[in-house]
């Protein structure tokens, strides 16, 4: 029978040891995969949303489903043997319902539950038990200043208590990273909060709580350029990257010509303008045919002419 971590008992002090959790590393390599080809779209795309992409990839996830060790050796009573402690982070089946609703990082977890001493067993006596562990939703109102209105969205109590303890809505959204916020729809809404926030469309007929807002929110004031794309995933911001480029039309060659030519008459270095306006005395220019392509035959026997002129 496995040890239970009841049985651990710790020896060393809060020393861990510096490990990289299995979803960070195929976070990293799936990435880097991506990152890679030199002409993905991902190249193009904004400086300041690369650097916040790749510190979510970089970044621990908040424990939601375990407790960090914080010793590296504990001593099991049961084997009698001192173990090394590992750090196996749970991190559970994320549904396309968690993206609709504020689940505070909670998941489906997989995980097993000791079966009963006395059940009788069909086949062979298992000792542990295969289940599924969901969070529990209720669905609630919330209000947020920021957008001035009332949200009804399906929540855990986790969530209920991580918004309790930043007093509210918008400081949860707005204070908690979106690693974390493990929701669309909550990036989603940081993405809104954070543009009114840049745009200062907020309570645009009470000057009072314009003022109020502004105040209480402006250390999380950042350039409406960088606001929108805040919460995208690399898909949602490669195909933002694809529209604008492909809504900027490109200026034809005969467009780009004139321009150039219009430059050097306002110049003045234009040499046929100056031959056609002093038709007396024209722009002298050298061939080049002899030199690239007869160069090496002629330029001999026009230097031997030249000596024997002089």
């Amino acid at each position: 029978m496995a040890s239970l971590t009841k049985n651990l008992t710790n020896l060393t002090p809060n020393i861990r040891k510096a490990v990289v959790s299995w979803d960070k590393a195929a976070r990293i390599q799936r990435n880097e995969e991506i990152f890679k080809n030199p002409d993905s779209v991902v190249h193009r795309l904004p400086e300041h949303y690369k650097q916040r992409y790749w510190e979510n990839i970089l970044a621990d996830r908040e424990p939601v489903h375990y407790r960090i060790p914080t010793t590296r050796f504990a001593w099991d009573s049961m084997k009698q043997i001192e173990l090394e402690v590992e750090d196996n982070p749970i991190v559970g089946i994320h549904p396309p319902e968690a993206d609709q609703g504020l689940w505070g990082g909670e998941r489906i977890v997989k995980g097993w539950i000791e079966s009963a001493p006395y059940t009788k067993k069909k086949v062979l006596p298992r000792y542990w038990v295969p289940k599924l562990f969901f969070p529990t939703l209720k669905s609630v109102v919330l209000y947020s200043e920021i957008l001035d209105k009332y949200i009804k969205v399906t929540v855990t109590e986790r969530a209920m208590r991580l918004i309790d303890n930043h007093f509210g809505l918008d400081y949860y959204i707005l204070q908690t990273n979106e690693l974390n916020l493990d929701s669309k729809f909550a990036n989603n809404l940081k993405r809104e909060m954070l543009l009114i926030l840049a745009e200062q469309s907020y309570y645009p007929e009470d000057e009072e709580k314009h003022d109020y807002i502004k105040e209480k929110y402006a250390e999380f004031v950042i350039p409406a350029e960088e606001a929108e794309w805040i919460g995208l995933d690399l898909n949602e911001a490669a195909r933002k990257q694809q529209d604008i480029e492909d809504s900027t039309q490109p200026i034809p060659l005969k467009y780009r010509l004139e321009q150039q030519l219009v430059r050097r008459l306002v110049d003045g270095t234009d040499e046929i303008s100056k031959e056609l306006e002093n038709p007396e005395t024209p722009v002298k220019s050298e061939s080049q045919f002899g030199e690239k392509m007869l160069g090496k035959y002629l330029n001999p026997i026009g230097q031997k002419l030249r000596n024997a002129t002089r």
